[in-house]
């Protein structure tokens, strides 16, 4: 046997003689290798409280109406429209002249009231001529009665003289006022044909219709041709101004959240939307319905017509304040709370809450800007428990 043999066969032995614990090493490595798998915490989406733009708004419904209306009418009735000036939708100042009415009737009377005035007039001036005469009648019969007088104190004349110059006194002062009475007669007959004269200018002036304000007419309903009839209400209706307004139905309980001024946005039935302002609020509430009426100031634009049907939307809260997403708050009875993740665990946090709008909630207090909580709280996790926290915009990988 060679000594390269030899040596191979040494070595042989040498590595059967090293092997021979090979089962409890290899017994150790295993119970190694198989250890507990490490705990990996859940990844649950996350949401930073920022300060954002908060609008809250509240939708009505109502109907364009004038905001202030003039009738246009006249008390004279039995009269023909003989001329039209105005109809709908026209803008008129006031003053203008609508319509005009039958006046030929009215003028006849006028003439028989002038040519009964010249007659009163001539009575008046006869009466008063008669107090003149009836005056020296007086004043002669004074003279006669002086004289007779006179007389039978110096025994000329008789006692029966004397009486006919008393008589002659009396019938004259008698006369005398009969004169009198009969010019205030004629001169309240003038009075009176004065009034009638007046009474029948004002008519006539009225057989010319007109504006009672500056605006936009509404309606029409004098005819040409047609009698006027008093109660048939009024011939024209007047927007004042062409002021339209948006008289939206509000439920009672949302009526304390309104003010005035608070802008609005309008959607007209067939035209575009506006921008108004709230400008009142009826102080009134509807016993059957519990609804409450606001008005609406709008723009004059075209397409806008008294009548129109609209939805309005009224912002009635509008401020920069921190927020989350409506699905981070949890609410208990009164008492809202949010899970907020501090350090990979979960903190349930109370948080006071103030306005709602467009899917965010107020945070008041109970969180500081930029503080993270469960996006969608309450619905995989508890307090206490730890997670892997998944910020926005994560796509494929966690964001630590």
């Amino acid at each position: 046997m060679s000594r390269l043999t030899h040596l191979l066969l040494a070595g042989a032995v040498i590595a059967v003689g090293l092997s021979v614990p090979k089962p409890i090493a290899f017994a150790e490595a295993q119970k190694a290798a198989v250890s507990e798998p490490a705990q990996v915490a859940p990844a649950i989406r996350v949401v930073a409280a920022t300060r954002q733009e908060l609008v809250e708004t509240l939708a009505v419904t109502g109907s364009v109406v004038p905001r202030q209306e003039a009738a246009v009418g006249v008390d004279v009735a039995g009269l023909i429209v003989r001329e039209l000036n105005a109809d709908r939708g026209d803008v008129v100042r006031k003053g203008d002249i609508l319509a005009r009415l039958d006046r030929v009737g009215m003028e006849t009377q006028l003439a028989q009231l002038d040519a009964t005035r010249a007659q009163i007039e001539a009575n008046v001036a006869q009466a008063m001529s008669q107090v003149a005469d009836a005056e020296v009648g007086v004043r002669q019969a004074g003279e006669a009665l002086q004289r007779a007088r006179a007389l039978q104190d110096k025994g000329v004349a008789s006692q029966s003289t004397l009486d006919s110059a008393v008589n002659g006194a009396d019938s004259a002062k008698a006369k005398l006022e009969t004169a009198k009475k009969a010019v205030a007669a004629a001169e309240a007959q003038l009075g009176v044909n004065a009034a009638q004269r007046r009474d029948v200018e004002e008519k006539l002036a009225r057989t010319e219709v007109k504006a009672t304000a500056d605006g936009l007419i509404l309606a029409r309903n004098a005819t040409l041709g047609g009698i006027v009839s008093a109660s048939a209400g009024p011939l024209f209706r007047i927007a004042i101004d062409g002021n339209l307004e948006l008289a939206a139905t509000v439920a009672e309980n949302a009526l304390a959240s309104l003010r005035p001024g608070m802008p609005v946005t309008v959607d007209v039935a067939g035209a575009q939307s506006v921008e108004g302002k709230v400008r009142t609020i009826d102080p009134e509430v509807d016993v059957k319905t519990r609804l409450g009426t606001v008005r609406i100031a709008l723009p004059a634009e075209a397409g806008i017509r008294s009548g129109n049907f609209a939805h309005g939307s009224i912002e009635t809260l509008r401020r920069n304040s921190l927020a989350l997403p409506a699905g981070a708050v949890l609410y208990k009875a009164r008492e809202a709370y949010v899970q907020k993740v501090v350090d990979g665990t979960v903190v349930t946090t109370v948080v006071e809450t103030g306005a709602r709008a467009a899917g965010l909630v107020e945070i008041l207090s109970g969180l500081a800007e930029g503080d993270e909580v469960v996006a969608r709280a309450g619905t995989f996790v508890a307090d206490g428990d730890k997670v892997t926290p998944v910020r926005e915009g994560a796509v494929g990988a966690i964001s630590q």
